[in-house]
């Protein structure tokens, strides 16, 4: 019993200390991209009001508002962790509370059992045996008392001063939530603000027909990027089921070699070979195994928002009054009304990225090798490893020049889709 207090103290420090190192790296992650949003600011204050109404000057305002829907799910993860720590700890005060319940239960029966005939004290309690046995009996018991005694004295001391340390531990990581709940509503507020100055740049552009084609322009490059990205995730998965396959070859031979030396006397040693752990090769499509499958949906697949229409198709497009013609690798779908995105289908997010024409890009995988791209976000609500839900709300559509525009892509593997033949008729 007296190493309980010792026992909680360990847990607390095991718990404790790798949430320091973690805190101090998430820092300065935090502080790399506070640095960033800062420096973007500079900028955008020393540009003057004529400058101001450029194309690069909106993909600065894009990309500061990348930054700052980074900080805010930074510190929602940092918050949902100290939410969790603060329930372990409020359950370890809730068990060591009902322990003490139960020692002072325990210690008030002892005294009703073995007191009970005693009138004054223990010496009158052994006179008044019966006999030499029944005395020698009654002077056990009450050595045993007193010794239990001390331990529960000293058991109930340990109780509650491990209480008192982790009610100490408790109200530093509530103060701690605090603080990263009051940072994420500043930096919410923020991002509200830099939207708000990003539309009013964007209402002055929107009839500057050169800065439109420059858009268009820009969504060419925007398109070699995401398909880079999509390749880089494949090429993950690939890389990993090799890796899966070596293991087991290994593995193979390994137990081909154990037969081999049963059978033989003097068995040929082998040089030991390197094996790669499962856990450095979890990617995201493991975790859609469990997953529904996704290329069943097709020509049933929900919208990614409420209310669209699809104004630039997919494949190449021609404007007539841009005189442009551009390789769409999805569909661009006008948005009215509710801009909230929606997940197509049960997945994970493999990848949030930030690309110039785009702006704010979020790629899910699904089953089946499938991925499906949402473009032109302005709030993100999902953090990369995180598993969403068929129609979860993912994000929102930002404005651009052309107006309220989600980009929208289906992939399966290499292999680029047309959306429209996936997406259900409305």
């Amino acid at each position: 019993m007296r190493f309980l207090f010792l026992i909680i103290v360990l847990g607390l420090f095991s718990i404790i200390l790798p949430q320091q190192m973690e805190i101090k790296e998430k820092n300065q992650e935090l502080d790399g991209i506070r640095n960033e949003i800062t420096s973007l600011e500079k900028e955008l204050r020393s540009i003057s009001n004529k400058e101001k109404q450029s194309a690069e000057t909106i993909e600065k305002f894009s990309r500061q508002n990348f930054l700052i829907n980074k900080l805010i799910s930074s510190l929602k993860q940092e918050e949902l962790k100290k939410d969790n720590d603060i329930k372990g700890l409020q359950r370890e005060i809730s068990r060591l509370e009902k322990e003490e319940t139960r020692l002072k239960d325990n210690y008030a029966n002892y005294v009703r059992s073995l007191y009970k005939g005693i009138s004054k004290n223990e010496w009158s309690y052994l006179i008044g045996a019966e006999s030499i046995q029944q005395a020698v009996l009654r002077y056990y018991y009450l050595r045993r008392f007193s010794a239990q005694r001390k331990k529960d004295l000293v058991y109930l001391e340990e109780n509650r001063l491990a209480q008192i340390l982790t009610q100490k531990v408790l109200q530093k990581e509530k103060k701690e939530k605090t603080v990263l709940r009051n940072a994420k509503e500043s930096e919410e507020k923020n991002l509200t603000q830099k939207i708000r100055e990003r539309k009013k740049i964007l209402t002055q552009l929107k009839k500057n027909k050169t800065l439109i084609t420059r858009d268009i322009a820009s969504k060419k490059q925007a398109e070699k990027v995401i398909k880079s990205l999509i390749t880089r995730l494949v090429e993950k998965e690939e890389a990993r089921k090799r890796e899966e396959a070596r293991r087991r070859e290994e593995q193979r031979k390994k137990e081909l070699a154990k037969t081999d030396s049963k059978k033989s006397t003097f068995p040929t040693p082998k040089a030991p070979t390197k094996i790669v752990e499962t856990e450095d090769f979890i990617t995201p499509e493991d975790i859609t195994q469990g997953f529904s499958s996704f290329s069943n949906l097709r020509g049933r697949l929900g919208w990614p928002v409420k209310r669209g229409s699809v104004m630039r198709k997919f494949g190449e497009n021609k404007n007539p009054k841009l005189n442009t013609v551009t390789l769409n690798y999805g569909i661009d779908i006008e948005v009215k009304g509710d801009y909230s995105v929606f997940s197509v289908g049960e997945g994970v997010v493999s990848a949030i990225d930030w690309i110039p024409g785009y702006g704010s890009v979020l790629i899910l995988t699904h089953k089946d090798g499938y991925r499906t791209v949402y473009g032109h976000l302005d709030r993100i609500s999902v953090n990369e490893g995180e598993k969403v839900t068929r129609g979860q709300v993912i994000g929102q559509v930002g404005e651009s020049l052309e107006g309220y525009i989600l980009h929208f892509e289906i992939w399966n593997q290499r292999k680029n889709q047309n959306p429209e033949v996936w997406l259900a008729r409305r």
